[in-house]
């Protein structure tokens, strides 16, 4: 009886495991974006997430390993080459001569033939050589493209992160306002009842509320349009929940413009991709003018002939046969091609020359305007903290006057306002300098100021 029922019960137990097994990737997958879910985000944690999943970053990436094949491609010019060739040919009249009004063929009616060739190019001019240092160049490039786009993911990482941490703390600020109008609006409540205050405190205070509770609205939707945004920069979910950590902080920058400058001059990738690209014009011209010399080749044929497909010899071929040729060409005259094709890539390389010229100054002006932007956000950065404190400061003692009824409640509602928006200008002051350092680093071609 027990042997009877494991036997019905194993199928059971084998379907159960194999949907078990089936369903192990997708619960692995929900652990892990249940963790990611939980998890708070860093800044360095986004921008390798963003590096990772990022599109345009993978596209680059597939331009490298083109360029790269391509690079490979060009070094097999210099190998030697072999070709194989089979024929078979029938004359419409087999060749003869006539010997003592006798005809004697002299060749096969079928005719067939291999040949076997390799051949090695000695000297092309440097036209094999300029292919190749183009395809190393065009390799080079690429790598460039892909640090630039990954140095303006970077960028957009940093101003998507600040813009959180901006939206979140601006969000927290008008709900401190809410708070303190609705504790406002409790004291001229209370000073109403008993008559130490006109009706027009209450409606002031009401009015003043209700305009708070709307910023409050707004800052909760901005702050959930940054994180979507962000969201769909690090290619997550867009409504995934997430959290952030807060690096909203200021630390003053002492590098001088002309270091800053100087780096930017180095490493910026437009500049390596222009210097490139005027070395590739170089190499066109030479590419060009390739056909101003001869072509120097060695090759060494091996024949098969035959009057059957076997290629097995007949009654007036050997079988077999073997040659070596040393063959140099030139084209003499083509109506000036050549010149024109090298006038043409002398015209490309003076192209490239000014183009690298003008993102020389566009990459200057970028740093200057960068940095002033920098060194502003950066003395922005005291004025508003200055400028809390005293509203801080004004808003105590309006409450403190108007508890001793020496003010009206409308210098306290004043108050509590100039101290909102001297709050939120500072939180913008810390993401404007935060954003202006990240904008900075990213003029100065590099991933970080160290």
């Amino acid at each position: 009886m027990t042997s009877r029922v494991s036997v019905i019960w194993l199928p059971v137990v084998w379907l159960f495991l194999f949907v078990a097994a089936l369903m192990m990737p997708s619960v692995v997958a929900l652990a892990e974006e249940t963790q990611d879910d939980a998890s708070m985000l860093s800044l360095e944690q986004s921008i390798d997430m963003a590096l990772e999943r990022n599109l345009d970053i993978r596209i680059a990436r597939e331009e490298v390993r083109a360029a790269r094949e391509r690079k490979k491609e060009t070094t097999t010019a210099f190998l030697p080459s072999l070709r194989g060739e089979y024929t078979y040919r029938r004359p419409s009249e087999v060749p003869y001569i006539v010997i003592q009004d006798k005809r004697i063929d002299i060749a096969d009616e079928d005719q067939y033939r291999f040949t076997g060739t390799i051949e090695q190019p000695l000297f092309t001019g440097f036209a094999n050589l300029s292919d190749y240092q183009l395809a190393k160049l065009g390799l080079d490039v690429a790598e460039i493209q892909l640090t630039r786009a990954r140095f303006d993911l970077i960028l957009e990482v940093k101003v998507a992160y600040f813009e959180i941490l901006t939206a979140g703390r601006i969000k927290d600020v008008a709900r401190q306002s809410v708070e303190q109008l609705q504790a406002e609006l409790t004291t001229a409540q209370n000073f109403y009842d008993v008559g130490m205050s006109p009706k027009i405190d209450v409606l002031d205070a009401e009015v003043r509320l209700a305009e708070a509770e709307q910023r409050l609205i707004r800052t909760e939707n901005a702050l959930r349009i940054a994180e979507a945004s962000f969201n769909t920069i690090l290619r997550r979910p867009i409504d995934q929940e997430l959290a952030v950590e807060d690096i909203l902080s200021y630390k003053p920058y002492d590098k001088p413009y002309e270091s800053c400058l100087e780096v930017s001059l180095k490493n910026r990738p437009e500049l390596m991709e222009a210097e490139k690209n005027v070395a590739s014009a170089e190499k066109e011209i030479t590419l060009a003018k390739s056909a101003y010399y001869p072509y120097v080749s060695l090759s060494s044929n091996y024949y098969r002939a035959g009057d059957d497909p076997s290629v097995d010899g007949s009654e007036f071929e050997d079988r077999e046969n073997w040659d070596v040729v040393a063959v140099a060409s030139i084209t003499f005259f083509e109506w000036g091609k050549t010149r024109f094709a090298a006038n043409q890539k002398r015209a490309r390389l003076r192209q490239a020359e000014e183009a690298l010229e003008q993102i020389k100054d566009a990459v200057r002006l970028d740093v200057k305007t960068s940095y002033l932007n920098l060194q502003a956000a950066e003395e922005n950065i005291s004025v508003a903290k200055k400028s809390v404190g005293s509203a801080e400061e004004n808003f105590r003692i309006s409450k403190e006057r108007y508890r001793e009824q020496v003010a009206t409640a409308t210098e306290v509602l004043d108050a509590q306002t100039r101290l909102t928006e001297a709050k939120t200008n500072y939180t913008r002051a810390l993401a404007e300098f935060n954003v202006a350092k990240a904008r900075l680093i990213r003029a100065m071609g590099v991933e970080d100021e160290s």
